[in-house]
């Protein structure tokens, strides 16, 4: 996996943290209701590792097992975990979603974000995360709800830009759906938790609006994600509006105060379960 690739999960995964944080919390309060503590977690696809030193600091007394098939996320997340001051409480595992997830040994949390639509039988991968929950554990699944968009204060003068533009990006979402990988499964995971023996204790979606720190690298990544969404657009938008849109990030590497005040959406569905009786 190349470093760009690399920085753009991590980038996302920031400005996604506030998500997985809120779902953090209603795990933590689950445990606490139940009067049982968190020793043991499973972070299945843990990517770079913001979720992974999430997961150290709301349960402190847990050792994180971080799982991912990428040695450079691995890398990043043993990084991130010793630059915090975890390494001892943080172990890396190189494990495909489909492998002998078995081996990663029982657990009292089951941690998945944006990782099991990656999966190639994600009732099975799910079933598998059973077997490891111990007796009182939880599994908590997010995935995506909507696509992240970005609106920028600049409305380019053309009043309403970033509303018609965000109801073209639906519209083009909802055509793409049946080909985009994991975009249909935040819709069926209810089923499919049912069928990997799973009973769905909370469903509830997760959204955020996040301002764009000010951050060169940052900027960088949400004019990739603007730059890459012009090419989906097309057919959906108006040719006006696109044409403003590209002139801004023509503009926007000479002018970083173009993105003051610009926000993104971000949204996740969440999903904890426990192990049927």
């Amino acid at each position: 996996m190349h470093d760009r690739q690399l920085s753009a999960l991590e980038y996302e995964g920031e400005l996604s943290s506030g998500l997985a944080e809120e779902a953090l919390a209603v795990t933590a309060r689950l445990f606490d209701d139940a009067e049982s503590r968190v020793r043991r977690v499973v972070d299945l696809g843990c990517g770079p590792g913001v979720g992974t030193a999430a997961l150290v600091k709301t349960f402190p007394a847990a050792m994180v097992v971080a799982v991912d098939n990428s040695a450079a996320m691995l890398e990043r997340t043993a990084a991130r975990a010793a630059g915090l001051g975890h390494a001892d409480r943080v172990e890396t595992r190189l494990l495909d979603l489909d492998g002998d997830l078995r081996s990663l040994g029982r657990c009292d949390l089951a941690w998945a974000a944006m990782s099991i639509h990656h999966a190639h039988d994600e009732v099975a991968t799910l079933r598998a995360l059973r077997s490891l929950i111990a007796p009182l554990g939880l599994l908590c699944v997010l995935e995506r709800a909507e696509p992240l968009s970005v609106r920028c204060a600049d409305e380019l003068g053309r009043p309403g830009i970033w509303d018609r533009l965000a109801e073209a990006h639906g519209r083009w979402f909802e055509h793409m759906r049946p080909r985009l990988p994991g975009a249909m499964n935040a819709e069926v995971y209810p089923s499919m938790l049912a069928e990997a023996g799973l009973n769905v204790v909370i469903d509830r979606p997760l959204t955020r609006v996040v301002e764009v720190p000010r951050d060169p690298m940052m900027h960088q990544f949400i004019a990739g994600v603007l730059r890459r969404s012009l090419t989906n657009l097309a057919g959906f938008a108006g040719e006006d509006d696109l044409r403003a849109r590209q002139e801004l990030l023509s503009e926007a590497p000479s002018s970083p105060d173009r993105w003051e005040g610009a926000e993104v959406r971000i949204s996740r569905k969440m999903f904890i379960a426990t192990a049927a009786s």
